[in-house]
């Protein structure tokens, strides 16, 4: 009697409630590196600079990493897209290229591109480098 009581103690009951929630909590991130971006920086139809941008996303679970695998190309394509166009505007060059804003708009394309408004919670930005003309 006492290891069948034992044996539903460990392996059949219900966990308390708050449990999974506090295993996800203290689950450990999930970063999934991205390519290097190199984005041109035109200025009145001219090449003003480049800015080299090497990041990760930090996804929600395992299951988010091996859809994001799947569609690798989908998001490559939508945060070098968004890139370009942060780039490209002054707003971004006014505020000293405000890396809050422009993770800001990566992190909503990049759950654009996975299809959930949280499969990502953060864009991690692992090297940024700017290279202007003289």
């Amino acid at each position: 009697g006492g290891g069948g009581a034992a044996g539903w103690w460990c392996f059949l009951r219900k966990p308390p409630a708050g449990t999974q929630e506090a295993a996800a909590a203290a689950a450990p991130a999930i970063y999934f590196k991205m390519p290097a971006f190199t984005v041109p920086v035109v200025r009145d139809g001219q090449l003003h600079g480049l800015v080299t941008v090497e990041m990760a996303l930090q996804l929600k679970d395992d299951a988010e990493q091996s859809h994001a695998e799947a569609i690798r190309p989908r998001i490559v394509d939508r945060l070098y897209v968004t890139l370009y166009d942060l780039v490209g505007r002054r707003l971004v060059a006014e505020r000293n290229f405000d890396m809050d804003l422009i993770k800001g708009r990566l992190l909503i394309a990049a759950n654009q591109a996975l299809g959930a408004p949280d499969a990502a919670s953060d864009v991690i930005f692992t090297a940024v480098e700017t290279r202007f003309a003289s």
